[in-house]
């Protein structure tokens, strides 16, 4: 490798080129690392390429930064090495020079259009393995990047379809009051949904909102995994979370042209201890994302999820993402077509079963909820929304919703009391069931009672500019004073602008 402080001006042409042409994506760690390393390298200091350098002048971590519990520049390094090999295999990128991060080291490569023909291919199931110990990821390259990029695409496609197939028949075959539509339903929404179930020997699985998620081969290197039954708090379809990908992952999901969002899902059962489930991850080349998987969630064995807004296919077609937990797997992703980059509408009946209301609106059945159990109401509420309030969870219990970090919604509780009053089966009026909501430690309800509020009647609060947490969450506590809290639906929207 070339370490003359005098490079040559089409090496720097090059990486102006990587730079400005927008190939990078938006990722604004990718374009750091590889200054960083190739201005070294200009400067005939590649010695001075270290983990530690990067991490603190290339990525901005602090001078304590510690290599064990933040794995930054190696999921960093990954990636752009990644890249550039996704890049360079374009025949369409036919460049003068190509800008290498060779395995095993992070100090770039420089190879020059006529040393690029000499290169040795690497054949079907060989493998470059690191030669630094800074370095931990294995490239196991292909008979061909381009040709492996259209296969996978091409067999992600054919199982994508076979999911939308699927997913239609069991819509028809379920055309009853109450099904769940997906979101392609809606006229102002392109782009069809993807729910993919990641890991080895899992079959199709019909969620409780009637929505269809498929098995297939999404993903290139990490482990695949397949679990055994267990139980999965947050959920009501634990059979979601049995199964996952790890280790170093690539995953490549074919979607139409359009704004999508999309949601990560993870449950760690392992019963680790602390820092040793931390994953990071990246969409579409972006910024890293890092999370411990059982401190996310609140704990072991208790599902949870990563929002991501306003996501874009690639200009091939495709959203990539990036997942690398050496521990903790990735279990499935959703991607949902959405009409703008605000947060689809999060829309929760306290029941096992999904919800349609009079505009057409699609309620899902309970979820993100940890404690209390689900109860049948004692009567039919005579009003346009009485689906609303058919069943409810009792008892002490709590909500945390997955949002987009930090950002303010509108948050609507749904009440109705279905055993206290004179109507209802229970004896007592007001005053007999009391409780407080409390909403990421600020109260929202103070010694709340329904039948005070509203008789026996529904009662709805609105609450707006609810700020979600730094890690994404909205998180509800029910919270008794006298007798168990309960709740019928909950939905959260993103805040109108004014």
């Amino acid at each position: 490798m070339a370490t003359d402080p005098n490079a040559s001006e089409i090496e720097r042409n090059e990486l102006d080129w990587l730079l400005t042409s927008g190939v990078l994506g938006r990722s604004h760690n990718l374009a750091q690392m590889l200054t960083f390393i190739c201005e070294k390298h200009f400067e005939g200091k590649a010695s001075q390429i270290t983990e530690q350098a990067l991490a603190v002048e290339a990525l901005g971590r602090r001078s304590d930064f510690n290599p064990q519990l933040d794995t930054i520049v190696r999921v960093t390094a990954h990636q752009l090495r990644k890249r550039l090999q996704e890049i360079y295999a374009d025949p369409g990128a036919s460049r003068p020079v190509q800008i290498q991060i060779p395995a095993g080291q992070y100090a770039p490569s420089f190879v020059h259009r006529e040393e690029t023909a000499k290169l040795p291919s690497s054949g079907p199931g060989s493998t470059i393995h690191a030669s630094s110990s800074a370095e931990e990821i294995v490239v196991k390259p292909g008979a061909g990047r381009r040709k492996w990029l259209i296969s996978g695409v091409a067999l992600a496609f054919c199982v994508l379809l076979g999911g939308v197939l699927l997913e239609e028949m069991h819509t028809r075959t379920h055309s009853t009051a109450g099904a769940a539509p997906d979101v392609k339903t809606s006229s102002v929404v392109k782009g069809h949904s993807v729910r993919a179930l990641l890991g080895k020997g899992r079959g199709s699985y019909i969620d409780h909102a009637g929505y269809t998620w498929m098995p297939g081969n999404y993903c290139t290197g990490g482990d695949n995994l397949s679990e055994s039954s267990q139980r999965i708090a947050g959920t009501e379809d634990p059979a979601i979370f049995l199964g996952g990908v790890r280790g170093h992952a690539h995953c490549v999901f074919p979607v139409d042209p359009g704004i999508y969002e999309v949601h990560l899902l993870f449950a760690e059962a392992s019963d680790l201890p602390e820092a040793t489930s931390r994953s990071v991850f990246s969409l579409n080349g972006g910024d890293n994302t890092s999370i411990d998987v059982v401190d996310d969630a609140g704990g072991d064995s208790i599902a949870d999820t990563k929002v991501f807004r306003g996501i874009r296919p690639e200009n091939d077609g495709t959203i990539h993402i990036d997942y690398v937990g050496e521990i903790s797997a990735m279990k499935a992703v959703e991607i949902l077509p959405a009409p703008s980059e605000a947060l689809l509408p999060i829309r929760i009946v306290a029941g096992s079963s999904p919800y349609k209301d009079s505009e057409g609106n699609v309620w899902l059945p309970d979820r993100y909820v940890i404690g209390g159990r689900l109860g049948q109401s004692a009567k039919v509420v005579k009003n346009e929304q009485a689906g609303l309030y058919a069943s409810r969870r009792v008892g002490n219990f709590r909500y945390i919703i997955p949002v987009v970090p930090l950002e303010k919604y509108r948050v609507r509780l749904y009440f109705e009391e279905a055993w206290f009053g004179k109507e209802n089966v229970g004896i007592g009026g007001p005053g007999s069931r009391v409780f407080d909501v409390w909403c990421n430690g600020a109260v929202l309800l103070k010694d709340f009672d329904i039948l005070n509020e509203g008789g026996s009647g529904p009662v709805v609060k609105t609450f707006d500019n609810v700020q979600a947490t730094a890690l994404g969450k909205i998180e509800l506590i029910f919270s008794p004073v006298l007798n168990y809290p309960l709740i019928n639906a909950i939905e959260v929207l993103p805040e109108p602008s004014k």
